[in-house]
């Protein structure tokens, strides 16, 4: 099951609910307040939106290398953009729709890049924007590959991670886990080490570091060149009296953060872990229902009436918790500068305090809600839209 049909089964509910005379709940409705901080656009590139028979399933999130990002479109393209002014360096057609988004090479592979096709292949691009070669996965890949050293890892659908020779094309080692009987198809992970462009304040990930999230709940540390598996470690126990309450996939990336490693399991738990044993820090049962937010004091995350929760790093006790968007859709927070952003489905991207939750900034997103996570960057938040935008978003004040 995709996250997609999982919630339209839940409107569905709703609508039915609302057929029998139950009133349907409604989205809040954005408050006024004083902004204190000023967010604008500062770039803005037109991607192009996806083809109607495109149907990708994953999330498309642009990378930075150096000085330039690197975005993927499911129409078929991939773009290397300047990130200090908005321009294109160069547009290479793939030749088939995308399924997710883009993977970035560094050190020696630096401006490489790798997509996967809706043919399951996986295609690397030089860094000139020169396709060379496709790489056939056998079988469906949903979620977005990463290059570490020279491996591209992938993870496909029937819960297979596999890494190949981005020089070779050759496949260097895979593993296999048990599926579970319903997963949020292209809704976890990967996760290597920060690029120098990118916020990190983590140098736990070395080059070779591969975090995986897996459905089921199991978080993987992977060598990216054997496979080796350093440690796994069993986040979230399935339970529930059916298939559905018994999803407990990892959402998104896993978060590092100084020696921790921070994940949300859908509708069950967040939970950070220590780096190196993979043994748990601590764990709350939560209702979680987007990707972690995590910096140097706080965990935040959205649950699923879309209330903003922030919990202490150290202990998971929880600082504070809003619910100034109930029903809104809250997804893809980050802590960037001195606020925590968020946006939502209505393609609004708020900002607020970490102290305290206040707002203190809102945006309206040109191309309408992320279609993926919020990369933020030194130069500012990266976002593509659903619409086909890729925004840099900077603050003042």
């Amino acid at each position: 099951m995709s996250f997609k049909q999982l919630m339209a089964a839940i409107a569905g509910a709703l609508l039915l609910a609302g057929c029998t005379g139950t009133p349907k709940p409604k989205p809040a409705t954005l408050k006024d307040f004083k902004p204190s901080l000023k967010a604008s656009v500062a770039w803005k590139v037109d991607l192009g939106k996806a083809a109607k028979s495109a149907g990708a399933a994953g999330q498309f999130v642009p990378v930075v290398s150096g000085d330039a990002v690197y975005a993927a479109s499911a129409a078929g393209t991939v773009s290397k953009i300047s990130l200090a002014d908005g321009k294109l360096i160069w547009r290479t057609p793939i030749g088939a729709p995308l399924v997710s988004g883009i993977a970035v090479g560094s050190g020696s592979a630096e401006g490489v890049t790798a997509v996967v096709n809706d043919r399951a292949e996986l295609v690397i691009i030089s860094a000139e924007g020169k396709i060379e070669r496709r790489i056939p996965m056998g079988g469906v890949v949903l979620e977005a590959p990463v290059i570490a050293g020279a491996t591209a890892v992938v993870r496909l659908a029937d819960n297979r991670v596999a890494g190949f020779d981005i020089v070779s094309g050759n496949r260097r080692w895979v593993l296999q886990r048990n599926l579970p009987t319903l997963v949020l198809h292209g809704q976890s992970g990967m996760r290597v080490q920060a690029r120098p462009a990118e916020e990190s304040a983590s140098a736990v990930l070395g080059p070779a570091d591969v975090l995986v999230n897996m459905p089921g709940g199991r978080l993987l540390w992977l060598d990216a060149a054997t496979g080796a598996i350093r440690w796994e470690s069993q986040v979230a126990t399935p339970r529930g009296s059916n298939e559905v309450e018994r999803i407990v996939d990892l959402l998104g990336m896993p978060s590092v953060e100084g020696a921790d490693v921070c994940v949300a399991a859908y509708q069950t738990s967040v939970a950070c872990l220590g780096a190196e044993s993979g043994r748990r820090i601590w764990g709350r049962e939560l209702t979680a229902m987007s990707t972690l937010a995590v910096d140097g004091r706080y965990v935040f995350f959205a649950d699923d009436q879309s209330r903003l929760h922030s919990l202490n790093r150290k202990d998971g006790q929880t600082a504070w918790t809003i619910d100034t968007f109930q029903l809104r859709g809250l997804q893809h927070p980050v802590s960037w500068g001195r606020a925590v952003w968020v946006a939502d489905s209505f393609g609004f991207l708020h900002a607020l305090a970490r102290e305290d939750g206040k707002q203190i900034a809102r945006l309206s997103l040109d191309g309408g809600a992320p279609s993926g996570a919020i990369r933020p960057t030194r130069a500012g938040l990266l976002i593509q839209t659903q619409g086909g935008q890729l925004l840099l978003i900077r603050s003042e004040g």
